[in-house]
């Protein structure tokens, strides 16, 4: 009973209230000031050590091979303050928005263009440690640096050998005019490079263009003439000459840059960049523009050669469109831009006289168009493949036969030849016709190193199939039907003075297949490829 008298009193007595009151309110003055002093300055240094783990992010990706000597260079002149590197992971970004964010990054790869680090920092605690019993805490910041690179490249580069009538031939058919250029002046071509973007500028001038990108340029609707002089102020010595040369005898014909050159992330460019080149062969280039300005894509040319007297070679030469939304050179980050060549078709009537028959030999030659993308870009300074392609060559035809010069010119049909008369004799005549398919539709890796790349290297992927004397192979699978006195007989008697006929004629007709299309940039079972330049870019957080 003592006990209630007790506790009434102590309720009553009101000595030492304030005393009582602080005791309580120093914990939550406590409270406040670890939330005030211990949050705010444990978040500032968070955020400073997000600042150095984005930067040493960068930088560490930006140095391939190097990554953590990059990283705590940063760390180090940024903060001697105890800052430890946790993790440090090098993988592959794929900037793709379907995936999420979080899973954009995947750690290793074969070329790895990413870096995420992760740094961690002792914090001490002021007032907080009397409220958790610990004198520090640990924070931590998490970056991840990419770095994208881009890569030009083309296919069909490879420059032929330029001997003969046959070049002047097709530069004349394809200009429109009477052009008599000196093996000199081939060769000065061949040995050019002429850097895009500085091509663009010339452009951009020649069409007092001056407020266009460069992308705008080449997407501008420009005269032949334009093209190649722009051509020749981009290019110097010799070959600036024999370019001005051909610009002022070109017909004014119509086209559009854009749809053999995509620059891809150097399209928004307005000045060149010497240190960054993007080089293309000059007579590699021309050839591209003059086939763009063909509007009816037919060439005819005749081509004197080294058979007997009497003899002689016509050639039709016909280009296909090129497939929308892929140009022939091309300068990308991803690997999604696929580079092809146009479909060409050639039809090449020989006619070879001996002391005993007239000898006709008419081949069609369907050349498919050959495809490359960028498969992979490694950045890593000791790498054997900085660019790697994948390429594909298409099927081709080749046949000797006869076609109706409209089917010949549709080019979405394909061909069929019917048997030709190969020999007339006086008593007898023979038909013939053969046919040979060559098919690699499969990709091929081809990997160009940072030397390759400098030195302009053309690498040339084969199809599996014959892409060397084609008109030979086609001559010892020929089928043969022989008219004697109008009399069809399946007999070979005239079998030998087709093979006399048809041996002297088909190295003659190898060598202009050979020519022509590699003067084309097409060949025969073959693709050229070319990477133009290789800019490994800034790293940027992700």
């Amino acid at each position: 009973m003592a006990l209630l008298p007790f506790l009434c009193g102590l309720v009553r007595d009101r000595r030492a209230g304030i005393s009582i009151a602080t005791a309580f309110a120093m914990t939550m003055l406590i409270g406040a000031a670890a939330l005030a002093v211990d949050v705010g300055s444990l978040y500032l240094d968070r955020r400073k050590l997000q600042g150095i783990a984005d930067a040493a992010a960068m930088a560490a990706a930006g140095r391939p091979g190097e990554e953590r000597a990059a990283a705590e260079r940063i760390i180090a002149a940024n903060c001697d303050c105890g800052i430890q590197i946790a993790a440090l992971t090098t993988g592959t970004y794929t900037p793709e928005r379907t995936v999420a964010a979080e899973q954009r990054f995947a750690p290793g790869g074969a070329s790895a263009n990413a870096v995420q680090i992760s740094l961690t920092r002792n914090r001490p605690l002021y007032f907080g440690r009397f409220l958790t019993g610990k004198s520090d805490t640990v924070i931590r910041a998490t970056a991840t640096g990419a770095r994208r690179g881009y890569a030009a490249f083309s296919l069909g580069s490879r420059v032929a050998a330029v001997h003969g009538g046959l070049p002047n031939a097709l530069l004349s058919g394809l200009t429109g005019s009477e052009l008599s250029l000196s093996l000199m002046d081939y060769n000065a071509l061949a040995s050019t490079d002429i850097d895009l973007l500085a091509f663009s500028e010339a452009l951009r001038t020649e069409i007092d263009a001056d407020v266009l990108t460069f992308g705008q340029t080449l997407d501008s609707h420009v005269t032949l003439p334009q093209v190649v002089s722009a051509l020749a102020s981009a290019s110097d010595g010799q070959a600036a000459g024999v370019l001005e040369h051909i610009a002022g005898r070109a017909l004014p014909r119509s086209l559009l840059p854009s749809r053999a050159i995509d620059l891809g992330p150097r399209s928004s460019s307005i000045r060149v960049d010497p240190a960054n080149p993007v080089k293309v062969n000059a007579l590699s280039l021309l050839r591209a523009m003059l086939l763009l300005s063909n509007a009816n894509r037919q060439v005819d040319l005749s081509v004197a050669s080294a058979l007997p007297g009497g003899s002689g070679i016509d050639i039709a030469l016909l280009v296909g469109e090129p497939p929308a939304h892929s140009p022939l050179i091309a300068v990308t980050d991803t690997n999604q831009v696929v580079v092809r060549t146009a479909q060409v078709r050639l039809k090449i009537d020989t006619r070879v006289q001996t002391l005993l028959a007239s000898v006709h030999v008419p081949v069609l030659a369907e050349l498919g168009s050959a495809s490359a993308r960028i498969s992979e870009i490694d950045c890593g300074p000791d790498s054997s493949a900085a660019v790697s392609l994948a390429v594909v060559t298409s099927p081709a035809m080749l046949a000797i036969g006869t076609v109706d010069a409209a089917d010949f010119q549709d080019m979405k049909r394909p061909l069929d030849p019917a048997p030709a008369r190969v020999v007339k004799l006086p008593l007898a005549s023979v038909d013939a016709e053969a046919e040979l398919v060559l098919s690699d539709l499969a990709e091929k890796p081809v990997a160009f190193s940072r030397r390759d790349i400098d030195d302009g290297q053309v690498k040339t992927v084969s199809s599996s199939g014959i892409v060397a004397g084609a008109a030979r192979s086609l001559a010892d699978r020929m089928e043969l039907r022989v008219n004697v006195l109008g009399i069809g007989l399946n007999l070979n008697a005239l079998r030998s003075a087709v093979a006399d006929g048809v041996a002297l004629a088909a190295p003659v007709v190898d060598t202009v297949i050979a020519d022509l299309t590699g003067l084309l940039g097409v060949h025969v079972g073959q693709a050229d490829a070319r990477v133009n330049a290789l800019r490994c870019g800034k790293a940027k957080l992700v």
